[in-house]
């Protein structure tokens, strides 16, 4: 098996990896990439059918990747609603590239989903920038909201860093193959970490 070190991942490979983290952990909620560009050309109205079956408030914590187009720029990041420390958090991997647009975009959308959904207005919640590993290339970005949205979805400390982009690419690259999620320790020492991946998926091949 080989893995792709350099390109920039897709909806359809973001969107399949989300899917993964939302199967494994059960009290997380994960968006499509699609939601946001729904919601920012249409408004609330065009997607307030997405959660038909679903309570996002139910859950521990709602991610949306989200995929930023501006003329020749396209950029993931990952905003997440913590339903228990009722926030709004924002997640990017290179720095000056905030939007605070999409930010109220999305606390806008929970305060109408839960008014709509639970009958009573969204109470004391915030809009906070998260703290991250950062980017230094083009085409990671993708890869850190994957690795990032893992991490958080079952509470562990980011210990990774730029430098171990290529071992993650080449493990979401496998755990789509096999279609399970293959956790990396949160004790595992950065440059421990290529290693650690390469162990787990040599040993996870051998089990097959």
């Amino acid at each position: 098996m080989t893995s792709e070190t350099h390109l920039y991942l897709n909806d359809s490979v973001i969107n399949d990896y989300f899917n993964l983290i939302q199967k494994q952990y059960p009290s997380v909620y994960c968006f499509d990439t699609y939601f946001y560009v729904r919601l920012e050309k249409s408004k609330y109205k065009s997607v307030e059918r997405w959660t038909k079956k679903i309570n996002i408030f139910s859950k521990r914590k709602v991610f949306f990747p989200i995929n930023i187009r501006r003329k020749r720029f396209a950029h993931w990041i990952l905003i997440t609603a913590d339903m228990d420390k009722r926030r709004v958090i924002y997640f990017d991997s290179l720095k000056n590239h905030y939007d605070y647009k999409i930010h109220l975009d999305i606390l806008s959308y929970l305060k109408q989903e839960h008014e709509r959904k639970l009958g009573y207005p969204l109470q004391n919640w915030r809009i906070v920038r998260g703290s991250n590993p950062q980017q230094s290339n083009g085409s990671d970005c993708g890869v850190f909201v994957c690795t990032i949205a893992e991490y958080l979805a079952r509470d562990a400390s980011f210990n990774f860093k730029q430098k171990n982009m290529p071992s993650f690419r080449k493990l979401i690259l496998y755990e789509l193959f096999i279609k399970q999620l293959i956790t990396v320790d949160e004790d595992v020492d950065e440059d421990s970490i290529v290693d650690e991946i390469d162990r787990m998926i040599n040993n996870s091949l051998m089990n097959r």
